[in-house]
């Protein structure tokens, strides 16, 4: 089994979000079932149909029902006692765990500053 990612900061409607928390809650989201992935293909963003998912989610697991998910929260807890999690990845740059979001060797902050 792999170790679970854990996220860095919340997931919802009103934050301001890290990419690699939204793309590997999306990849868990999916696992599990309760993600759609759209026609386009995922992507590191929130959207409509990851907050509906996770307040899907909530409400199936019997959780506060907010479409947020906090780092250390019980949604994101109950995501990681279910079956099937994220991938985490480890940066070959800085060593920071991340979702994969542009390479699964370095995370999205590591690859805005160029290293590739």
């Amino acid at each position: 089994m792999n170790n679970p990612y854990r996220l860095k900061q919340p997931i919802g409607e009103s934050y301001n979000t890290n990419p690699d928390d939204v793309w590997a809650t999306k990849q868990s989201l999916k696992l599990n079932g309760y993600y759609a992935e759209p026609k386009h293909g995922m992507n590191p963003y929130p959207d409509k149909q990851l907050l509906k998912s996770i307040k899907q989610f909530q409400r199936v697991n019997k959780l506060s029902v907010d479409g947020v998910m906090k780092p250390g929260g019980e949604t994101e807890q109950s995501l990681l006692d279910q079956d099937e999690v994220a991938m985490t990845y480890w940066c070959t740059i800085c060593g920071a765990p991340h979702g994969g979001v542009y390479s699964a060797l370095i995370c999205y902050q590591c690859w805005g500053q160029g290293y590739r």
